[in-house]
This record gives C-alpha cells, structure tokens and sequence, in this order.
C-alpha cells in the first residue's frame, strides 16, 4: 500500500528544531506551557502546585531576542531594491509572482527570513493546465501565467534525488498542500487534508494529490493527477522545485542559522521565570516583633492597630519591632544578563563575516572568500530565483535574460572626497570603464541603482555637461 505520509529520515530532527524557531520568533512561547518552562515540582499533580505553576508562568517574562534579530537580519539584505532582470513575458512579476497578488520583491523578503529561521525553503515554478500549448495571445487573453511559490520546509515531509541524465536531480517531492473550501452554506471554511507529490515518473514530470479515503481513517488514496507541459505543450524531464538552503542548495538539510539562538532566548526566559517568582516572594518586607506574649497580642489586635510610617506600634518592656529583608539574590539576573551578552554576539555573528577580529587590511584581503551566514543565504535565495525565472520563461514559450539579485551589502560603503576624486581622474585618463565607474557609484549610492548604463548616459547627454566621457577633441 503506497504511503504518502512517509518521512525522509532527516525531517524529524529538521522539524523539531524548526518549531522552536517558529515558536519563539513567533511569540508563543509562553502560550506553550510547560513546554518550554519547566514545571517546579512536576511529580505532583494536586490543584495547589497546578496553581502554582500558572502563577509562575504568568510572572515570567519573554523577551523575543530572536524575533527582534530576524527582523533586523532581513531588513538589512533588503536595505536597497534587488536588482531584477525580466523579460516582458514575466514582467509581472514585479507586481505577481506567485498568483495571490504577492511582487518577488515581498515574496523573496519572506524566504530570506525562512532561510534565516529554519535553515531551508521551497520554491516551486506551476503553471496553469491548458491541454496543450498556448500562443502568447492566448496567455494574455486568458491571463495564463506561470508562477513561483514558496513552499515552508516544515510542510515538506519527503523528498529523493537520481541521476538524470548527466545530472543529479530531484525525482520526488512531498509536502502537505491542505485545500480550503467554501461549506454549503457559504459562509464557513473546510480544510481537506492533502499531500502533493512531485513525481518523475518514467523521465516525465506528474503532480499527485492525495486525500484521505475517510476522515476518521489514516488512509490516503490518489485523488488527482497531471503531467504539467512547457509552454510548447513538450512534458518536463526535471521537476521544477528547488530547495534553497543556508549553506547551499541542495536538497540536504541545512543548520538553522537562528536555532542556537533561539535556544539561548529559552534559556533567558526561563532564567526570568526564576528570577521574577523570587522578587515576588522575597521582594517584600517581612515585619517581625520579639518579647510578645499572648496577652499583648489579643490587646495589638483588639485596638486594631496596623503597621505604617505613621502609626505606633508598641511593645512591651525588652521587646523588638523591625523588617525582615531577604538578601539580593543576583545569580539569576546576571545569568540573565549573560544570556543576553552571548545573544547580542550571536545575532551579530550572522550579519558578520567570520569571527575572528580582523585589521582592515586583513579585512580586505578576506573579503572574497568570507561570508558571513546572511550573505551566503541572501546568495543562495538570489540563485535559486533566478533559476526559477528560467523555468517560468519555459512555461511561458519565451526566452531572454531573467535575474534576480539580492543586495549583499549589509553596511553601506563610505564614498570620501579623496576616493571619489581618484575615481573621477581615472575615469578622465581613460583607465577605467565608464561602465565600472557607474557601477561604483551605484554601489555606494550616488547613483539609482535601477538605472542601466544607457540611461545613464542619455541623461548625461541631454545635460551636455557631465564627465567628457564621449566628448571628441575638435
């Protein structure tokens, strides 16, 4: 009996780690229990220590270090527009890439940040079924267009590579696809569970879907399939899937470059459970009294006197009034503080390359070959769209050019006057392309990014004045 539900060996631990990731960044942590705070006294089950147990939970305190850093990690590799080539058969996807109304640019941003997270993404290239193939006419009257989605590597169960060809590829992907439909009366939501198969079957591409035989039975049965056509109506020989990964792209499982962190983040939580349960039962002030007997005690209550700045408390001959104060216990906060030194120095490790300190011209000398965590993911994102855009021009009949690069660039370079006047005057004797000099210029800022050398130069042609690039000795 076939078994779409299977595992590849490398999920569970992958998708173990992935939900701590997920939990903490997405702030539900505390909504987990004692999942991730242990309970004091575990063993005893009456309602007094359950009690216990919620007040010490909703005293600590969490902080989303974690979340805070992924927010930062993707913001900083989307500081400047990416850089997107597209010929006019895709050039919709600057506004709608995947079909639901999201632009590359926003979908790109949310893959950068899963990559981030858990260490892996999916990115599948679809296209509507036409039967056949479609004149360019057809697509657009019949708004038939390819598309990308980005797949969560949590809902990807399985997946198996062969050599096709001269060339190792993927032959079977599986990831949970539930569908949601209207119920009958049209106002509720029904989820069918479904598991999509990315199968190459005999060389050729083939979609299956897979339901349950019935819902109260773990059975699954094949409800669907198709073999998706180019857009010459020719089957595919690939399966166009690709995994993006922080170290690279291949199918294999990569680290997930927030999960230490993420850890370290329980840790300071749970040091904050500690931490405000003993400001709570020792933070205050225990009055105490000596030389009391019982005659003078049925006299302090009788008259009601109570205790405060203003009112007398008295005492027999001999006897003591005071406060009790228990000692600041600091062990727990400066293991909170700890925590949270070693999590500033790791969320700056990602963005940074390497770890070692460095002079600027060491600095210099390495800065081609090391990379630090967020530039390798931002590569790998850049790369794997820009093979997707090559499948989509296939879906789409159509050829051309199609790239898509993501800023590396976390720190914006310092452009000085001296470097800039040694530019220009390399620039005037001939010694360095026009092309590289606007690309520099670009680099740092001084020159939209988005602009290509043609209409840089009809801009500076139309001024008349500029850098006497072209201009001929007369």
């Amino acid at each position: 009996m076939a078994d779409v539900t299977y595992q590849h060996e490398d999920y569970a631990q992958f998708a173990e780690r992935a939900q701590v990731v997920d939990d903490v960044c997405g702030n539900l942590v505390k909504k987990k229990g004692d999942k991730y705070l242990p309970r004091p006294n575990p063993t005893d089950k009456s309602a007094e220590n359950k009690a216990r147990f919620t007040q010490y939970l909703s005293r600590a305190v969490f902080h989303n270090f974690t979340g805070y850093t992924l927010r930062g990690l993707v913001g900083a590799a989307f500081t400047k527009t990416p850089q997107l080539i597209a010929p006019t058969a895709i050039e919709y996807i600057s506004e709608d890439i995947d079909g639901a109304g999201n632009s590359i640019f926003q979908q790109s941003r949310s893959v950068v940040g899963k990559v981030t997270k858990k260490g892996r993404n999916g990115l599948l290239v679809d296209y509507p079924q036409t039967g056949g193939s479609a004149t360019r006419a057809e697509m657009a009257q019949r708004h038939i267009r390819a598309t990308t989605v980005s797949i969560d590597a949590s809902r990807i169960i399985n997946w198996k590579t062969k050599q096709v060809g001269g060339k190792h590829g993927l032959s079977l992907v599986v990831y949970k696809d539930d569908v949601k439909e209207e119920t009958l009366d049209g106002f509720g939501v029904d989820t069918i569970e479904q598991y999509r198969a990315l199968r190459l079957i005999d060389g050729v591409y083939t979609v299956e879907l897979w339901r349950k035989k019935d819902k109260k039975k773990d059975e699954w049965i094949l409800h669907d399939s198709f073999t998706p056509t180019r857009g010459n109506g020719s089957p595919w020989n690939i399966i166009p899937f690709i995994f993006v990964g922080s170290e690279n792209n291949d199918p294999g499982v990569d680290m997930a470059p927030l999960y230490d962190l993420a850890e370290l983040n329980i840790g300071h939580y749970r040091n904050s459970a500690d931490y405000e349960d003993n400001v709570f039962f020792c933070g205050q002030a225990q009055p105490w009294a000596s030389g009391i007997d019982q005659a003078h005690m049925d006299m302090i209550n009788e008259a009601g006197l109570v205790i405060g700045s203003r009112t007398l408390f008295p005492v027999p001959d001999g006897g003591q009034f005071g406060f009790a104060q228990a000692q600041p216990n600091t062990q727990v906060r400066e293991a909170m503080q700890d925590k949270k030194a070693d999590m500033a120095s790791m969320g700056a490790r990602i963005l940074t390359p390497g770890g070692a300190v460095k002079t600027a011209t060491e600095a210099q000398a390495d800065n081609e070959t090391e990379h630090s965590v967020l530039s390798l993911i931002v590569s790998n994102v850049s790369e794997a769209y820009t093979q997707c855009l090559q499948w989509m021009l296939e879906f789409m009949n159509a050829s051309g050019e199609a790239r898509y690069t993501i800023n590396q660039e976390f720190t914006k370079p310092h452009m000085d006057a001296q470097k800039l006047t040694a530019l220009v005057g390399a620039l005037q004797t001939g010694y360095f392309p026009d092309s590289d000099f606007w690309a520099e210029m670009k680099r740092h800022g001084l020159i939209d990014p988005q602009k290509d050398d043609e209409t840089i130069r009809e801009e500076l042609d139309s001024q008349n004045t500029g850098l006497g690039l072209d201009d001929g000795a007369e």
